[in-house]
């Protein structure tokens, strides 16, 4: 029998993360043509924007994890795809980390009482950051995250927000990874037993029941 996540979805003690959603990453132009496949033939920003405003009318707390960056990739994550990043910044095939465009995507703007939370270090939102700072102090108590990828961030943030004693609720329709299939693979045999897998339509209906 499948759990109801609605008794931990109050919305005065929800925060919905979104994870890296930004220009450098899923923007048109961005460097993971799957990624961004997924995110936007999927309809991954449509379902989010809704989920966001639903967020907002209903007091939950919403929070923006976004990766800064140093000239010459400093201090950024020793992984093959931060190497590869770098290699080709270096060589002059993309942008350096002051040129990218590290904005929000448009789609998913934030509102003026949202936060952002910067990170240039690490591959999960709580690393080095104030994100567990800020959601404690918005009495958060259940951790909605949201954006991409299912691959690394998202698992890595889910992690460590359980590590946190936060309690994890997953709008499954509005996290997207490549391929699109591994995302339902996660969704099925790692995420559920990190938290409630839902989809975002529920999550809202929740709210509203405590309207």
């Amino acid at each position: 029998m499948p759990f109801d996540p609605t008794p931990f979805l109050d919305p005065a003690v929800c925060g919905v993360v979104v994870f890296e959603c930004q220009q450098m990453v899923i923007g048109s132009n961005g460097p993971y043509p799957g990624l961004i496949r997924s995110v936007r033939d999927g309809g991954m920003l449509d379902r989010l924007a809704t989920l966001l405003d639903e967020a907002r009318d209903a007091g939950a707390t919403v929070c923006y994890c976004t990766v800064t960056g140093r000239p010459g990739g400093l201090g950024a994550a020793k992984t093959p795809m931060s190497d590869r990043n770098r290699a080709a910044a270096q060589s002059g095939g993309t942008a350096t980390a002051v040129e990218v465009d590290r904005s929000i995507v448009p789609e998913l703007a934030p509102g003026p009482k949202d936060i952002i939370v910067e990170r240039s270090h690490g591959m999960s939102g709580f690393h080095g950051t104030e994100l567990d700072t800020c959601l404690r102090e918005m009495g958060v108590q259940t951790v909605i995250p949201t954006g991409v990828s299912a691959n690394m961030g998202i698992i890595g943030t889910s992690i460590e927000a359980v590590n946190h004693g936060y309690r994890l609720v997953f709008a499954s329709d509005c996290i997207a990874g490549d391929p699109p299939e591994y995302t339902e693979q996660m969704m099925k045999y790692s995420y559920r037993n990190l938290g409630y897998v839902t989809t975002s339509a529920a999550i809202a209906d929740a709210w509203h029941s405590y309207k």
